[in-house]
């Protein structure tokens, strides 16, 4: 089943909205945004959430303090790293957080080949099978500017998840096809073609179901929400 993640969240009437609709995951942003939440903002909002409902935190180039901050505020599922988080960045981060949350890194289309980096850092050999020890749990492919909501070509992504791809590692690869998120000015007119191309674990949304409501302010629109998730629920 192919996921969906809406992003952005910023009220309590959007909360409402995907009560309804139960996407797997929202996502709240901690960065410098127009949707830009605090911790204490996240935490309220949460306090009504479907419990069902996953929780991800955005960042980019935040400190771990900040990161570790806004985790003392809310019981974040999922960290995604949007920034230059390098490895060294994402082992401490990971250090000094509960093992349980999963860190997703975002990266930019013309930036893919640098996911070879976040691949399995310690190699173990148990009985006749290799473990590895991944800095990242999944990924989110955006485009040239990630987070600004504009699609982009997925001509060439599908050679960078398949069985075949180099990594360096011997039957050890997490660049499987469907093993990603995908981002980039997806709307319900064209969730179900961007899905069909990529072939993702899930999609990520945010301008995408979004309506200028009566005070200039953009918000989710519970309908353009409904539909992007009825058109994703009929793939099999």
């Amino acid at each position: 089943m192919i996921q969906v993640k809406i992003c952005g969240i910023t009220n309590k009437k959007e909360i409402e909205y995907l009560n309804i609709l139960k996407p797997e995951y929202i996502g709240f942003v901690f960065a410098k945004s127009k949707r830009q939440v605090t911790g204490e903002k996240a935490k309220e909002l949460c306090s009504n959430l479907d419990e069902n409902i996953k929780k991800v935190g955005v960042f980019k180039d935040n400190s771990i303090d900040e990161i570790l901050d806004v985790l003392g505020n809310v019981d974040l599922d999922v960290i995604q790293l949007h920034g230059k988080e390098d490895e060294d960045f994402i082992n401490l981060l990971k250090k000094n957080m509960n093992k349980s949350i999963k860190i997703w890194k975002a990266i930019s289309i013309k930036d893919i080949k640098s996911m070879k980096k976040y691949i399995a850092r310690n190699k173990q050999s148990v009985g006749n099978e290799k473990q590895g020890d991944y800095l990242i749990d999944n990924f989110l492919i955006d485009g040239d500017n990630p987070g600004s909501g504009e699609a982009f070509s997925l001509e060439n992504i599908n050679e960078y998840f398949g069985e075949d791809y180099e990594t360096g590692y011997v039957n050890d690869c997490i660049f499987k096809q469907s093993n990603f998120f995908l981002a980039g000015g997806i709307s319900a007119e064209n969730v179900i073609e961007r899905i069909a191309k990529a072939n993702p674990s899930g999609v990520d949304v945010s301008s995408g179901v979004e309506i200028i409501d009566g005070d200039g302010n953009r918000t989710k629109s519970f309908e353009k929400m409904k539909s992007l998730i009825e058109k994703v629920r009929t793939i099999k």
